[in-house]
């Protein structure tokens, strides 16, 4: 079973309720703590739902594009920065999210933000696994489905040196923001 998407964004905004907007530390060990309580209240049908959305969104933000983003906001951006990219991604909410889906270039108006810690968030992707185990709640009584990671991003393949050109607006914030 999938959740509902609407209800997943509720439950991804709800635990994104009363972080700091000022503050660039802090916000993803409140966040991660809030995702888990909530899923922690949920039985556990819903919470192998909610992981099937997020999975089922993971995937589908595999991307050349996104990608690109990543690798430029980060400064690099290895297969493992980029599962924990979109991790990241998925965090932030769904007009963040369906945003850099429509317009990678969106993300320059949030990835460096002072509330964004990092644009990496490797321990968000494995907060219903880590609150089903906390339960004792095996991948079978909680419905979850097998998802095959695609082989290749969707998309348009770059080269590090046509960056710049192909995404002018998110390499001029890291130029002013960046690290």
């Amino acid at each position: 079973m999938m959740m509902n998407l609407e209800h997943f964004w509720s439950i991804i905004e709800t635990s994104r309720d009363g972080l700091d907007s000022a503050l660039s530390s802090g916000n993803m060990s409140k966040q991660v703590e809030r995702l888990k309580s909530i899923l922690a209240a949920l039985a556990p049908h819903e919470i192998g739902a909610f992981s099937n959305r997020f999975l089922q969104l993971f995937h589908k933000a595999y991307d050349w594009d996104l990608w690109a983003a990543g690798f430029i906001i980060g400064g690099g951006c290895s297969d493992d920065s980029f599962m924990d990219f979109r991790y990241w991604l998925i965090s932030m909410g769904r007009s963040v999210y369906d945003d850099a889906l429509n317009n990678v270039e969106s993300l320059a108006n949030v990835a460096f933000r002072p509330d964004v810690e990092c644009p990496e968030f490797e321990e968000f992707g494995y907060v219903a696994d880590g609150v089903m185990q906390q339960l004792g709640i095996s991948e079978e009584d909680a419905g979850i489905m097998e998802f095959e990671h695609p082989d290749e991003p969707t998309g348009e393949k770059w080269k590090e040196e046509d960056l710049a050109m192909r995404f002018p607006k998110l390499t001029s914030a890291e130029a002013q923001f960046g690290a």
